[in-house]
């Protein structure tokens, strides 16, 4: 059986288990606009073919069916991209749905495979949800024929327990994976990515090697006393600041402390807090003081804790206003983990 056909039959049975049950039937989309928005979107890969059919046939927004992941509609996608991305995500992941933090993920098509499977992007690991689209609507059909579900007001809710052992069992039995093999979850650490994910995000694991520091920090302090000064010093990430545009770190070596700004993609490999790291940066001239970090936390976090919330917000734009009229010691060209 094609691809298109087992995602067809697959529909065509979900639609027969909701309506058998009671339930509101799968209904076709009014508008195909944002299908082929999303399709021009993630270029140069591809929408799985059965994820394609799967929007042209049915209207995502509109089925009562919710458990995790479920399979959102294209405009849904389009902007959950927006936030996987900022995650650190490969491109070639499509998420279609989000909840607490971990988002449900399509591979897309690409010259590795077709694509269609399913996973979900948590915080700690990225566990393989199914092998395609159509295995993941069987999956819903099977609960819902099973009465495995509590109806809601406007929704249908599936026992997810129930759905778990499912929707594993179901992984089970269809053997190996083509690009996964047995695996059931992928780890989150960049060097545990499967070689694809990584070509397709510009990764080289070579660029984590470290080179070896030049400096202490205490040397490249004095050393910028001369005027512009670049090198790589080894130390431990003790304090860290981040927002969309630059993370902001204070490194400790033992020699002497100095803040370091790193832009946004400086590196796939950190900062991260209370890791040691090396750092290539560049000093334009004479250090000052890192800023205190730990009073202007403390500060807010002292008065959240009192509940005085209006003083807690001030004390937070403070911290915005402080670091963001600081000018950092150092800024980094690369980082590279040393743990």
């Amino acid at each position: 059986m094609s691809a298109l056909s087992e995602i067809d039959a697959a529909i065509d049975r979900l639609d027969d288990s909701l309506r058998s049950e009671g339930l509101p039937g799968l209904e076709p989309p009014a508008d195909l606009r944002a299908l082929d928005e999303v399709a021009e979107a993630v270029a140069p890969y591809e929408l799985p073919a059965e994820l394609r059919r799967f929007w042209e046939r049915v209207d995502a927004e509109r089925v009562e069916v919710c458990t995790f992941p479920r399979l959102g509609g294209p405009a849904s996608a389009l902007a959950l991209r927006v936030g996987l991305r900022e995650y650190g995500a490969p491109p070639i992941l499509l998420p279609v749905d989000y909840a607490s933090h971990c988002y449900g993920v399509v591979e897309l098509g690409s010259k590795w495979s077709e694509g269609g499977t399913i996973l979900e992007w948590d915080l700690d690991a990225l566990p393989l949800v199914s092998r395609s689209i159509a295995d993941r609507i069987i999956v819903l059909a099977e609960l819902v024929s099973e009465g495995l579900f509590e109806r809601g007001d406007g929704y249908v809710a599936l026992d997810h327990r129930a759905e778990q052992e499912k929707r594993l069992a179901r992984l089970v039995a269809s053997g190996p994976h083509p690009v996964y093999g047995d695996l059931r979850a992928i780890p989150h650490e960049l060097e545990a990515w499967p070689t694809h994910w990584l070509v397709a995000s510009g990764i080289d694991l070579r660029d984590r090697e470290p080179l070896g520091a030049t400096h202490t920090i205490a040397e490249l302090i004095a050393a910028a006393g001369g005027g512009v000064v670049t090198g790589r010093i080894h130390g431990e990430v003790i304090r860290l600041v981040g927002t969309a545009q630059e993370t902001l770190v204070v490194v400790d070596d033992g020699t002497a402390v100095i803040d370091v700004s790193c832009p946004a993609g400086t590196s796939s490999w950190g900062p991260v807090h209370r890791r040691r790291f090396e750092f290539e940066v560049t000093i334009a001239g004479p250090v000052e003081a890192p800023p205190d970090l730990d009073a202007l936390h403390a500060a807010i976090s002292q008065q959240a804790l009192a509940g005085n919330l209006e003083a807690a917000q001030a004390a937070a734009e403070r911290l915005a206003r402080e670091l963001q009229e600081h000018r950092p010691a150092a800024v980094a060209t690369d980082v590279r983990p040393l743990d």
